[in-house]
């Protein structure tokens, strides 16, 4: 469960093709802009070290249309952090810890800041172009082709059949990542269509591609899924209906097809009341049968979890602390069995409740995000969430940690001994963060 935004983890970073985008926008004939300005204070109580972060953010949106049927649409985000930094109180716990000495002697460290007080080395830091796309509407299909936005599914936060999924559950501020990516949809009769989608990482090193033919009969949506991606050989086939029969509901899943073939599955269901402006109650369970149901094998992402481990020049070394897995769409839950509830409140048309309740049904552990939304004028919001874990039954586990899952402990090959660094201190209560957003 991580509040901080991920500014040190590696990603595209293109200003140069921000240049670019602006001037072709500027130079169309019909150009429309919009986005919004944020400020983002997370507060981290219980957690040693500095206990603020704050995140200054603006994110344009550009639309262009440069020909006929043909347009063309970007995304900028510039983003500065100050306060609290993950990479630095886990470098000041390893300094004060058995490893301390060992990875100064091998030559660790953290990437420095040539700009200690913005967090900066260069531009791509602060500025990055998270949407650069070009769209062409065909009298047969509509193509996207650029870095783009992908979410297929229709359940709640979790979804099985998504060839790039990502859970912001917890993080209801965070946009979806952008991916590079050529999308072809051909719709066929009034409500049917199909799609295809392939697309690369950063670094145009591995592909991953998916399709999709959805239809609809009797009010209710059936979609046949299947993806797969070349940098793990894993593929996936599966299933997503969604319709209404008193409640709405979905059922999203299918097989995982990799070394060990598995289940992964979304159930669950919705119902709206005339509350006030509307009460919206959801209850869904998900499966994943790669999951583990003891903490004890679950899998850990080392010492460092999404925070990127030292260097070392001391390959024996490096491979103590571990590496960090780059995959921003890599699988983020460890167990078999989750429940989710959620209620949604519009109490009035500027104020908006919402609350979401995760539990790991097989540790007891879970966590709930309270979130309040307030549209003060009709330009800005004002909202306040908060990430609270809890444990229900059991000694700890994935969104509650036991303090043997945070201390660090690793034979060093060379002397043979036993080094030790203990991270409970890093993990707070709760989280509780306020923004707000100004659009334009």
């Amino acid at each position: 469960m991580s509040h901080d935004p991920a500014l040190r983890q590696p990603a595209p970073r293109l200003p140069l093709l921000a240049g670019v985008a602006l001037l072709c926008c500027t130079s169309a004939a019909a150009q429309e802009g919009q986005g919004f300005a944020e400020l983002r204070l997370a507060m981290s109580p219980g957690a040693e070290g500095e206990l603020l972060q704050v995140v200054e953010r603006t994110r344009p949106s550009f639309t262009a249309d440069i020909a006929e049927r043909l347009t063309l649409s970007t995304t900028i985000e510039a983003a500065l952090v100050q306060g609290r930094d993950p990479s630095s109180e886990a470098e000041r716990v390893l300094a004060g810890s058995d490893l301390g000495p060992v990875l100064a002697r091998a030559g660790c460290s953290f990437p420095p800041y040539d700009n200690a007080t913005l967090r900066v080395n260069r531009s791509a830091d602060y500025l990055d172009v998270d949407r650069l796309f070009l769209d062409a509407y065909l009298p047969w299909a509509d193509v996207r082709v650029g870095r783009q936005a992908v979410h297929w599914g229709s359940a709640q936060f979790f979804n099985p059949t998504d060839p790039f999924p990502q859970v912001l559950l917890a993080e209801p501020w965070r946009p979806r990542r952008g991916v590079n990516a050529a999308r072809v949809t051909v719709p066929f009769g009034d409500v049917h269509d199909a799609k295809a989608i392939v697309a690369t990482d950063d670094v145009f090193g591995s592909f991953r591609s998916a399709g999709r033919v959805k239809l609809n009969w009797l009010e209710t949506d059936v979609a046949v899924n299947g993806n797969y991606r070349s940098d793990t050989n894993v593929g996936f086939v599966g299933l997503d209906v969604r319709g209404t029969l008193g409640v709405g509901y979905w059922l999203e899943g299918g097989v995982r097809l990799d070394s060990d073939p598995h289940e992964e599955f979304v159930v669950g269901v919705d119902y709206s009341f005339p509350l006030l402006e509307r009460l919206v109650l959801v209850a869904q369970y998900y499966r994943n049968g790669s999951g583990a149901t003891d903490p004890d094998d679950y899998r850990r992402g080392g010492p460092f979890g999404a925070i990127a481990p030292p260097t070392c020049e001391d390959p024996a070394v490096q491979a103590l602390v571990g590496t960090r897995n780059a995959d921003p769409f890599a699988q983020i839950t460890a167990a078999r069995d989750y429940l989710m509830l959620g209620a949604m409140l519009g109490a009035t048309l500027d104020l908006t409740l919402n609350l979401f309740w995760l539990h790991n049904l097989n540790d007891g552990t879970g966590f709930v995000v309270p979130t309040v939304v307030y549209a003060l004028l009709g330009w800005l919001d004002v909202s306040v969430s908060a990430q609270i874990p809890f444990v229900l039954w059991g000694r700890g586990g994935e969104f509650r940690p036991r303090d043997t899952d945070l201390a660090f402990a690793q034979v060093d090959p060379a002397s043979g001994q036993t080094l030790r660094a203990d991270f409970s201190g890093l993990l707070p209560a709760a989280v509780i963060t306020l923004w707000t957003r100004a659009s334009f």
